[in-house]
């Protein structure tokens, strides 16, 4: 499954969680995580209970990093940022309802590594198998 979107500012609270929580994320996720997150305005709405993905869902409880919400890590790599490994991440409330905004989680900081600014489009493939 293919996506793409336009960068967009978000509210900064993936900073804190990413940052309170990043052993257990990096754990979870089998590789380092930035503690912030790209969201990215999709041309069209997001259903995380699309039963294409459903198979790949990485589920993160609270109870097993600590935190206030169980969330969902989908595994995918960003073709236009050099096929970098990657996660889409909410949670499971936010998994509820379709969304034409997306967050991404990764090893680094994408906006500062690849210049990118918010308008920017990003492509990005979902659905070829775990990250680690």
């Amino acid at each position: 499954m293919l996506l793409s979107g336009r960068v967009e500012s978000g509210h900064g609270d993936a900073s804190r969680w990413l940052s309170r929580f990043n052993a257990e994320y990096a754990t979870k996720a089998g590789m380092p995580i930035f503690p912030g997150s790209l969201n990215l305005r999709l041309n069209h709405l997001f259903d995380w209970s699309d039963e294409a993905i459903g198979p790949l869902l990485v589920e993160f409880a609270r109870s097993e990093y600590g935190g206030e919400r169980d969330i969902l890590l989908l595994p995918c790599l960003l073709r236009s940022l050099g096929d970098m490994r990657a996660y889409l991440w909410t949670t499971t409330n936010g998994a509820s309802s379709s969304h034409d905004v997306v967050e991404i989680i990764t090893s680094l900081g994408l906006r500062d590594h690849f210049g990118l600014s918010d308008g920017d489009m990003v492509e990005l493939e979902v659905g070829w198998g775990p990250v680690g």
